[in-house]
């Protein structure tokens, strides 16, 4: 199947040559096009696709802010004639950063990156996630991951083999979209996965060799779903 795309820039010409090129892949879907940013907002508001390419210098509302106003943002290929953005672009997890003018040969470069996160995430959707850290896209197995710790906006991923992972997605965000059947929320400051859980009590969750502060908030939340509904008990 295609990857379904959307195009967003206030520029006709590049408009119309990135449809070219899209025409010309047998990868890419095009759904739509914009010139006004409002007006994109209001499609993907409603509508779903994978990939948008988008302008960052737009009138009323640029690139960057629309990214950020999403709850739910696709792939995002940004399209500028402005270098000094790229640092603020990849903070935002873009896939790339296409400079203006734009050539085939560059955009196929794009649709590569792109083909490749959608068919890994396609593959491994029950299994693992991605996650952007140390300027890369990083495959975690979910029975990978012990445990996840907040630091501000931050977290940290901690896995089976010793690692950790520093990722700018707060825990909030991860802890609604990570399946709810594997992980749980112990602490305002940890979200662990329940498969590698050894011991629990009032105080304290013990995984992995580590030894986890249980809060009073989340205690009675914990004990009912992954112990009492378990529980080997004393027949009378």
């Amino acid at each position: 199947m295609k990857i379904t795309c959307a195009l967003l820039d206030d520029d006709p010409l590049t408009l119309d040559l990135l449809s070219s090129y899209i025409a010309l892949t047998d990868v890419l879907e095009l759904k739509a096009t914009f010139s006004d940013s409002l007006d994109a907002h209001a499609f993907l508001a409603q509508e779903q696709v994978q990939v948008l390419f988008l302008d960052v210098a737009m009138p009323k509302l640029n690139g960057l802010e629309l990214i950020r106003t999403l709850r739910h943002p696709p792939l995002v290929v940004l399209l500028t004639a402005y270098p000094q953005y790229a640092l603020e672009a990849f903070d935002l997890d873009v896939v790339d950063y296409l400079l203006k003018p734009i050539t085939m040969e560059r955009f196929l470069r794009a649709v590569t990156k792109v083909s490749n996160l959608v068919r890994g995430q396609t593959v491994t959707a029950d299994t693992a996630f991605f996650i952007r850290a140390d300027a890369q896209y990083i495959r975690l197995c979910y029975q990978q991951v012990l445990f996840i710790e907040a630091l501000k906006d931050f977290t940290k991923l901690h896995t089976t083999d010793g690692k950790t992972h520093l990722t700018l997605v707060n825990l909030k965000n991860l802890e609604e979209q990570l399946p709810s059947t594997l992980f749980v929320r112990t602490h305002r400051s940890y979200l662990i996965n329940t498969q590698h859980i050894e011991s629990i009590n009032n105080l304290e969750v013990r995984l992995g060799g580590y030894t986890l502060p249980l809060g009073q908030t989340y205690r009675e939340q914990v004990t009912d779903r992954l112990v009492n509904r378990s529980l080997i008990r004393r027949q009378p």
